[in-house]
């Protein structure tokens, strides 16, 4: 590596360290404040944040996730992660390694973002149950839908809670309670005791009938897939843990290899020949991962 080289590439890691560092605080003041603002009942004013449902694409992605990040600050940490990617991959002498890094850095950026979303439907999904019951008392108590709706808003935790204050917000503004039922099952997409319930209130609404008798069932039935899936997890356990042990083997036997000879690494990184073995086990070892995963993911 040249000599020359070694301060631009300091410099230019730090101030990556420092913009990433900010980011960080800044997201963790942001997630403070709005968690302050919810607890506090305030109302949405902000256009932007009342038009978020609209959104599509990566928009609503960052919705859905819960992370609080616009797709600004996604472009930020995606350019600071490729960024400190190529500095390290520079760091180490290789242009080649530099790109694997970097892009390595953006799609460790974006898994963060689909495990976030992914766990955020999962809780709701989980939660909906919940709210279907404290929804079914206050029916049965001679509210209507909208209070019954506002009541399990108050006792359901986070994040289902914010969804459904959220919707009914939206009803108290003047939208009828089928589109704000749309609307949320729409926000949360794939959960499929929300899906349901926004079914049974629409078709209810047009055909008439009990909708504490339907909520029971949902209810029911959500209380059966629930105990379905933890079984199917505790079966398929044994699986998951091999893969990300075999997942895991590659990288502990590189890192052994580089502290026992560290001209196994420079053979790797420095030479034309190495550098195309390094590619295609890369691309090996993350379509093995790929397809253990899709092997052992439980089904539903």
């Amino acid at each position: 590596m040249n000599p020359t080289a070694v301060a631009p590439l300091a410099f230019t890691g730090v101030l990556a360290l420092f913009l990433a560092a900010f980011l960080l605080w800044n997201a963790r003041r942001l997630r403070a404040s709005e968690t302050l603002r919810r607890r506090l009942g305030e109302r949405k004013t902000n256009q932007d944040e009342l038009m978020s449902e609209e959104a599509t694409g990566l928009g609503r992605w960052l919705a859905e996730s819960g992370l609080g990040w616009t797709a600004g600050d996604l472009v930020a940490r995606l350019a600071i992660a490729a960024l400190l990617g190529l500095v390290a991959g520079l760091a180490l002498g290789s242009g080649t390694m530099s790109v694997m890094l970097a892009l390595l850095a953006c799609s460790a950026m974006w898994f963060v973002v689909r495990r976030a979303r992914a766990r955020r439907l999962a809780q709701c999904d989980e939660q909906m149950p919940q709210a279907l019951e404290i929804m079914a008392l206050a029916l049965r108590a001679g509210h209507a839908l909208p209070g019954a709706l506002q009541l399990a808003s108050q006792e359901t935790p986070a994040p289902l809670c914010h969804e459904l204050r959220h919707a009914h917000e939206q009803h108290q503004l003047g939208r009828p309670i089928a589109e704000v039922l749309q609307a949320m099952g729409e926000r949360l997409p794939g959960c499929a005791a929300v899906e349901t319930f926004v079914v049974a209130v629409a078709v209810l609404q047009e055909t008439g009938g009990n909708l504490i008798q339907v909520i029971d069932r949902i209810v029911e039935n959500a209380r059966a897939r629930s105990g379905y899936q933890v079984r199917l997890r505790a079966l398929t356990a044994e699986g998951r843990q091999s893969a990300r042990m075999l997942a895991l083997m590659p990288v502990g036997f590189f890192v052994l290899a580089m502290a026992s000879d560290p001209n196994y690494a420079g053979t790797l990184l420095h030479d034309s020949g190495g550098r195309m073995i390094l590619l295609v086990a890369v691309a090996l070892w993350l379509g093995g991962i790929a397809w253990t995963r899709r092997l052992v993911r439980p089904m539903t």
